[in-house]
């Protein structure tokens, strides 16, 4: 298991996080709000492309010990 794999799921979730929080603050002017929402989307997708990878890799049957 690489940590690196870790620390980016964990940014894509900050960086979605982070986007999401001034969306709701309703600031931006709506185009900006179009492209922030596709933004917000495309680092979810990679969020659950990176925790799939992770499960993957843990749930190995090499990784799995009898208890």
């Amino acid at each position: 298991m690489d940590e690196s794999q870790i620390n980016e799921a964990i940014e894509q979730l900050k960086d979605a996080m982070a986007i999401n929080e001034f969306l709701l603050k309703g600031l931006a002017p709506e185009q900006a709000q179009l492209e922030l929402i596709a933004k917000s989307c495309v680092l979810l997708g990679g969020l659950d492309d990176s925790l799939e990878t992770i499960k993957d890799t843990l749930c190995k049957p090499s990784n799995i010990k009898a208890a």
